[in-house]
C-alpha cells in the first residue's frame, strides 16, 4: 500500500461522502462539515453525496451544483486523480461503503495502474464513547430547554438491514443510557423502518409503536435522540420523524442532529490524521 501512495503523495483527493439526498439542507449540512473540516487538517476536502444529490437543481443551492461520487469517477477531471482518499460519514459500515463505493472505486482503479485509493473507517469504532457524548449534550439541551424533568429517552436511527450496523446502534445507545442516569425516568433504543420479515426483527422496536405503548404507560415525556447526521426526508422539517412524532400524546423534544457536532468533526479529523500517519512513517520508516 505504501508504495502505491508514495507515488500520488502531491496529488491526494480528498472526499467527504454521504449516501446523498434529495434535501437541499442535506447538501448544505455536508458542505458545512467538509469545510470545517479541512480548515482543521489543512486540506482540500471536497464534499460528495454518494447518489441522489446531483438531481437537485442548482438554484436550490445557491447556484452551486451538486456532485455525486459515481458521475465525479467518469468524467473527465477524474482522468487526471491518482490518490483518493474517501471519508465515509456514516455510522457504520453501510452497504454504501462496504459493498457499493468500493466496486465504483475498484472500476476507477482498473483504467489506470499508477491509481490508489482508501476508504477510511467509518464514524463509530468499538469502544469508542464520543458519540454517545454527543448525543448526551444534545439530550441534556432538549431537556433543559423543554423544562422536563426526568423524561424518557429513546435512541432512534433509520433501521437497517444489516445486523453489524444495528449492532453499532446498540452500542451507542448502551453508552448514552449509562451516561444519562439518573437523568431519564427509562431508555429504549428503535429503528424508523424496517424491512419485512423475521431475520430483520433485530430492528425493533419501531418508534410509532413505541410511542403508543410509552403513552399507554402514562410517559408524559419523551426525548428523541436522533441518531441521524443530516436533515433529509427523515430527520428534517417535515419528515418522517416529525410526522411519526406527532401521534405522541404527551410532550414530545427532538435532539439536533450529530452532522456538524464537533465530536464529529473530531473523529473525521483523526481518520485523516490516522491515514496520513500510516503513509508518512511507512515511507519514511
Amino acid at each position: 500500500m505504501v508504495r502505491q501512495w508514495e507515488k500520488c503523495l502531491k496529488d491526494i483527493k480528498y472526499f467527504l461522502v454521504d449516501n446523498g439526498s434529495l434535501n437541499p439542507n442535506s447538501i448544505f449540512n455536508l458542505r458545512k462539515v467538509a469545510k470545517a473540516l479541512g480548515e482543521r487538517v489543512g486540506l482540500s476536502i471536497r464534499p460528495v453525496g454518494l447518489m441522489h444529490s446531483h438531481k437537485i437543481d442548482p438554484v436550490r443551492l445557491n447556484n452551486e451544483a451538486a456532485e455525486t461520487f459515481e458521475s465525479l469517477l467518469l468524467s473527465e477531471e477524474s482522468k487526471g486523480w491518482q490518490g483518493l482518499v474517501v471519508i465515509p460519514m456514516f455510522f457504520g459500515p453501510s452497504l454504501a461503503v462496504t459493498d457499493w463505493l468500493p466496486k465504483k472505486l475498484d472500476a476507477w482503479q482498473k483504467e489506470e495502474a499508477k491509481r490508489s485509493f482508501v476508504i477510511l473507517p467509518c464514524l463509530y469504532q468499538h469502544g469508542d464513547t464520543r458519540i454517545a457524548q454527543a448525543l448526551v449534550s444534545n439530550t441534556l439541551k432538549s431537556i433543559t430547554k423543554s423544562e422536563m424533568n426526568q423524561p424518557f429517552v429513546a435512541l432512534v436511527d433509520h433501521g437497517t438491514p444489516l445486523r453489524a450496523v444495528n449492532q453499532i446502534r446498540e452500542e451507542i445507545g448502551s453508552q448514552l443510557e449509562e451516561l444519562l442516569n439518573p437523568e431519564i425516568s427509562g431508555f429504549s433504543t428503535c429503528s424508523m423502518e424496517r424491512r419485512e420479515g423475521e431475520k430483520y426483527d433485530f430492528n425493533d422496536p419501531l418508534l410509532a409503536p413505541l410511542l403508543d405503548e410509552l403513552s399507554k404507560k402514562g410517559e408524559k415525556e419523551v426525548v428523541l435522540a436522533q441518531l441521524f447526521l443530516s436533515p433529509g426526508r427523515h430527520a428534517g422539517k417535515g419528515g418522517d420523524l416529525e410526522e411519526i412524532c406527532s401521534s405522541f400524546q404527551g410532550r414530545l423534544t427532538r435532539t439536533e442532529l450529530l452532522g456538524t457536532h464537533p465530536a464529529i468533526i473530531e473523529i473525521l479529523e483523526d481518520r485523516i490524521l490516522s491515514f496520513s500517519k500510516e503513509i508518512t512513517l511507512g515511507i519514511t520508516g
